[in-house]
């Protein structure tokens, strides 16, 4: 009974966004699945039988709002002030991309960083007298999870947060503080420095401009399965992406002299990639991937060489037995029945 209760008023307590969240690409989404933004986008229903989780953002929400700011506005040395945190949040926009920072500490010392190995965090294209600014963001994690690097889609989400920062307003933070707190003991914190990239930047913008402009998600890669699939498992359009990648395997289709060599040379790539084993298996995903756009775009499904050939083929679901509604039911097996989902295969020799 309490269980219901909780779960019907965890469900209700939905961030309000005054910034229309469809118009741009948010720094937190920016390193996201490009694939799975893109579904967003274009508001496609969830999958049939999707139930939505709200308990990480909410610990993440809870810790960040009765913890974290709380904490820095009470223990902050005279003259350094906490903007843009708590109930005063506040959502910029730069182009195709929007960003709203947990925080900005302004009036920190240039060796605030010392202890993490920076010695100087201030802009050297600002006058000596500016106030040096400092990007904050607040994280929970998993206390099972040992963190010996920032995850990459975190410190993707500063650079645009910092970018978008440095392109509307006074402030040009040069460094951004990802502080990570362990959700079960708030004693458990650990903090990277991530440094601004100009290029990284306008990368994202890129990025940005091509995810807004796909009117249909499969013109994007499946980038969340390219990682390794960790973001899959809490995908809303997971069944749906994978159709998507399916319907996009050309039929027929024979390739010239030129697009032979270059195909040739992906392959080879790949090649050696899968040679390495799996401390290259991301790198591995983005080139079999790399293929598989190529063949796309060619509208070709394989090709034979002398001692090489790639094919890429849909593959049909296994036929499974539903063991839940068996036991369910205690009765024959036949009707029970069903057909595993549908899948794809890219064979490269």
């Amino acid at each position: 009974m309490i269980a219901a209760l909780l779960q019907q008023y965890g469900a209700s307590l939905k961030k309000e966004w005054q910034h229309d969240r469809l118009a741009t690409l948010g720094s937190s989404e920016n390193g996201r699945c490009a694939r799975q933004a893109a579904f967003a986008r274009c508001e496609v229903p969830p999958d049939p039988g999707y139930v939505p989780t709200w308990g990480a953002a909410l610990r993440g929400d809870l810790i960040e709002q009765h913890f974290w700011v709380p904490g820095l506005r009470a223990s902050l040395p005279p003259g350094v002030e906490l903007l843009y945190a708590g109930d005063e949040q506040v959502t910029r926009v730069d182009g195709y991309l929007s960003a709203t920072p947990d925080g900005l500490l302004v009036g920190v010392a240039c060796d605030c960083l010392v202890p993490l190995g920076i010695t100087d965090i201030s802009n050297p294209l600002l006058d000596s007298t500016s106030p040096i600014a400092l990007l904050v963001e607040c994280k929970s994690i998993d206390p099972r999870m040992h963190l010996r690097a920032a995850k990459p889609e975190h410190v993707f989400q500063v650079q645009v947060a910092m970018g978008v920062l440095r392109a509307t307003s006074e402030h040009q933070p040069e460094y951004a503080l990802l502080t990570y707190i362990n959700a079960s003991f708030l004693n458990d914190i650990i903090e990277f420095p991530v440094k601004f990239n100009p290029m990284i930047y306008r990368t994202a913008h890129e990025r940005a401009r091509r995810i807004l402009g796909a009117t249909d998600p499969g013109e994007l890669p499946p980038e969340g399965k390219m990682a390794g699939g960790g973001e899959c498992r809490y995908c809303a359009w997971a069944e749906q992406c994978l159709g998507a990648t399916i319907a996009s395997i050309p039929t027929h289709g024979e390739l010239g002299d030129n697009a032979i060599g270059e195909l040739k040379g992906l392959r080879d790539i790949e090649r050696k990639l899968f040679d390495q084993g799996a401390e290259f298996e991301i790198m591995h995903a983005a080139a079999c991937e790399a293929i598989k756009q190529f063949l796309r775009e060619h509208g070709v499904r394989a090709h034979r060489g002398e001692d090489w050939s790639v094919s890429w083929t849909p593959v049909a679901g296994r036929q499974s037995l539903d063991v839940k509604a068996l036991e369910a039911a205690g009765i024959e097996l036949e009707p029970y029945r069903k057909e595993g989902k549908a899948g794809e295969r890219l064979i490269v020799k």
